[in-house]
């Protein structure tokens, strides 16, 4: 059975309820505050599952979508129904009892198909860019970023089944020695452009001591506020799992360079071969010696951290990919809709076919919440490939969960953890 599907029909018994009184809805919520949601119940159609009802109030919307739905998938596949006479809109899901991912609501979000034209496709990212998603109010779970410049935290909502990871290793620990965390502004000749940079030094950190090793951390700003992967570098250190590390965050230049830069772009590759690792180096007491070397990244972040391993072999001996965007190509154009776009996909993994088996050690992951033919098949052949090259220090994995935070700043301790152990 899969990790996760929509069940269609399917009523929980205090909606069954409402729909016989919805003059009942004040009370519905009330206790929906104390008891909070979702609503959570055993399969008993099938065991390891459970049955997760989420509920939304909106008596004004026309329709509310669950989640924020990522294109290119028919929107309307995921709009909520609602019970006639109230504002509540639900939805149920069949998950398995190891899930955990987050969820938002978007109330009249513009129900686009795969298919849509270059005018509807623009509509709807400048909806999704302009209209916050909605939390759950009465979320059981939730995760608090801080978004900076002035912005709103980003207040996820977060369902984390039974028996998902554990995740107390993102939790702020009090009185835990703590690194610090340094920005600058950097100006790129090579990408005419400049950006944020900031850099994690551990506790302790005494440049004229050692040459600590050095991770590049792609989506700076997010890798710093919704992974949180400071935080999660000084509970692995005062844990013994790790060795200290110094951690450049490269922010992008705007919103929308990142879809150029991360796409296994030259230009960029240049940037962090002549521009970011000297200037780091310059700055900073760091190894030199490519097995000190770690890049790390998610989603374009992941797609951009196996190129710079292919690209960049003589500085860079160790890859973190996590749900890399595979399916890529020369010829995608995220301005325009999919199907406007002539490419070859996959191409990065054919690069990697082609080439001779590098001194790489790389740990890869996909979910089995993400699109299967985007992503989870696009990740097991590049899998495939890299084995079959004969790349003995591989570690790739699949989880029960969506591509999403709530799983990669888990999984990020995890794999710091296999490939940076502490010295004995």
């Amino acid at each position: 059975m899969i990790v996760a599907e929509r069940v269609l029909g399917y009523l929980h018994p205090l909606l069954a309820g409402l729909a016989d009184a919805p003059g009942d809805e004040p009370a519905f919520w009330g206790r929906m505050a104390d008891e909070r949601t979702p609503l959570i119940e055993p399969d008993p159609a099938s065991p390891g599952f459970s049955l997760v009802t989420y509920v939304f109030r909106d008596p004004d919307a026309a329709h509310v979508v669950f989640d924020d739905t990522r294109f290119p998938q028919e929107v309307s596949d995921f709009v909520m129904e609602r019970i006639p006479g109230t504002g509540v809109w639900h939805t149920t899901y069949r998950y398995r009892n190891d899930v955990r991912a987050a969820y938002y609501f978007q109330p009249n979000m513009p129900l686009v198909s795969v298919n849509c034209d270059e005018t509807e496709y623009v509509a709807f990212w400048e909806f999704l860019r302009g209209v916050p998603s909605k939390p759950d109010p009465n979320a059981r779970e939730t995760f608090v970023s801080c978004a900076g410049d002035g912005l709103p935290d980003n207040v996820a909502s977060i369902l984390s089944l039974l028996d998902a990871p554990d995740q107390s290793i993102i939790e702020e620990r009090p009185g835990l020695a703590r690194g610090r965390v340094e920005e600058y502004l950097l100006k790129s000749e090579v990408l005419s452009n400049d950006r944020r940079i900031w850099v994690y030094t551990p506790p302790g950190y005494a440049s004229d001591e050692r040459a600590y090793p050095l991770i590049v951390v792609f989506d700076g700003a997010a890798a710093l506020s919704v992974m949180p992967t400071p935080r999660i570098l000084d509970n692995l250190l005062a844990d013994g799992r790790i060795a200290p590390a110094v951690a450049a965050f490269i922010g992008n230049a705007n919103d929308r360079s990142r879809a150029v830069e991360l796409a296994c772009n030259e230009d960029f590759a240049q940037f962090i071969e002549t521009e970011l690792i000297p200037w780091v180096r310059d700055r900073y007491g760091v190894s030199r010696d490519p097995k000190d070397a770690f890049v790390t990244g998610s989603s374009y972040g992941g797609l951009a951290a196996l190129w710079l391993g292919l690209r960049l072999p003589h500085l860079i001996g160790n890859v973190i990919s996590q749900s890399a965007s595979l399916w890529w190509g020369p010829g995608v154009d995220l301005e325009k809709p999919p199907s406007l776009w002539r490419y070859t996909p996959g191409w990065l993994t054919d690069q990697y076919a082609s080439a001779p088996r590098l001194p790489l050690r790389i740990w890869m992951e996909v979910g089995l919440m993400e699109l299967e033919d985007r992503m989870v098949r696009t990740n097991r052949r590049m899998a495939a490939v890299l084995r079959e090259k004969g790349y003995d220090a591989l570690t790739y994995s699949e989880f029960a969960a969506g591509h999403d935070w709530s799983h990669w700043r888990v999984s990020l301790a995890q794999a710091l953890t296999l490939m940076l152990p502490p010295i004995p």
